[in-house]
């Protein structure tokens, strides 16, 4: 059995019209709809640190706070989301 390469050059125009949308038609109209936050716990790290000469150990939990913002195209009536890393929140302060 052998395969033949098969090249097909359709330009945008053209498979618009074939499947028999106008392109001024395709364009979106997104506006931002709604905007949420979050928060995630991810994990946890120890860290040390001296106080009065003496070594201590304290665990560290790592959260993200995420922001999700969805936007919706009334004239299609489709809706897309974009989703941003906005902060890093470590529970304690220390330099590690």
């Amino acid at each position: 059995m052998a395969f033949l390469p098969l090249n097909v050059d359709v330009t945008e125009a053209a498979a618009a019209e074939k499947l028999n949308v106008d392109t001024a038609e395709t364009k979106h109209n997104w506006k931002e709809y709604s905007t949420d936050y979050e928060i995630i716990e991810v994990g946890t790290h120890e860290y040390t640190y001296w106080k009065n000469f003496i070594r201590h150990k304290r665990t560290c939990h790592i959260s993200h706070r995420i922001k999700t913002v969805v936007y919706y195209c009334d004239i299609h009536d489709h809706t897309k989301s974009e989703t941003f890393l906005e902060e890093i929140i470590h529970s304690e302060k220390h330099r590690d």
